[in-house]
């Protein structure tokens, strides 16, 4: 059953994927930016986004310059100072002038990483429409992200097919939020894998 699915999905994307599997970096059939997810949910999201909408990301990357364009602002937290050079340069080059990443180096062992976001909106006065985990600590940081969110707000936690992650479903059931799962594969990937998004 699932074979169809990844064979349908390779089929239906096939240049994007090839390039991004040859390439390393997740990108559609002309080469343009997309977010590192399943093609479901991609194809979902990109009609969802608005210009009024506010983001936060746990990891920044490909779907922070696809989303950039789509939204009001973006404010992202990365751990890894390589890549946030690399991110640094490719938000340059596409003049891309409404994404602030707030660095953090030590973001395994630092508290203040999954408070990130409501922290954030704490200080700013700021909440969130949308607020993506693709990165450390997952649990805690979609815990901790709750008060940052708006009320009609979304938490989007990636790579949700994994067997560990089943506590964050029952967290979540157990705080009576409504989820709905996106299964597919992603830019250069083979194997079938889950993005779920969560709101009250």
């Amino acid at each position: 059953m699932l074979l169809p699915l990844i064979q349908s999905q390779l089929n239906q994307y096939k240049i994007g994927w090839r390039k991004s599997f040859m390439e390393g970096f997740s990108q559609d059939d002309n080469g343009a930016p997309l977010p590192w997810m399943t093609y479901t949910f991609v194809d979902y999201i990109s009609q969802k986004l608005t210009k009024d909408d506010v983001i936060f990301e746990f990891g920044c990357g490909a779907s922070t310059l696809f989303f950039a364009p789509k939204v009001k602002k973006i404010v992202a937290v990365e751990s890894n100072e390589m890549w946030l050079r690399i991110m640094q340069m490719k938000l340059k080059e596409a003049n891309i002038t409404n994404v602030e990443i707030i660095f953090m180096a030590d973001g395994f062992i630092n508290k203040d990483y999954e408070y990130s976001a409501k922290n954030y909106a704490r200080i700013h006065e700021q909440k969130f429409d949308f607020i993506f985990i693709d990165s450390l600590k997952r649990f805690e940081c979609l815990k901790r992200s709750i008060p940052a969110l708006k009320d009609d707000g979304f938490l989007v936690l990636d790579d949700s097919e994994r067997k560990s992650y089943k506590k964050i479903f029952k967290f979540f059931e157990d705080k009576e939020f409504k989820k709905q799962d996106f299964f597919g594969i992603a830019p250069g990937q083979f194997y079938l894998k889950n993005t779920t998004m969560f709101w009250k």
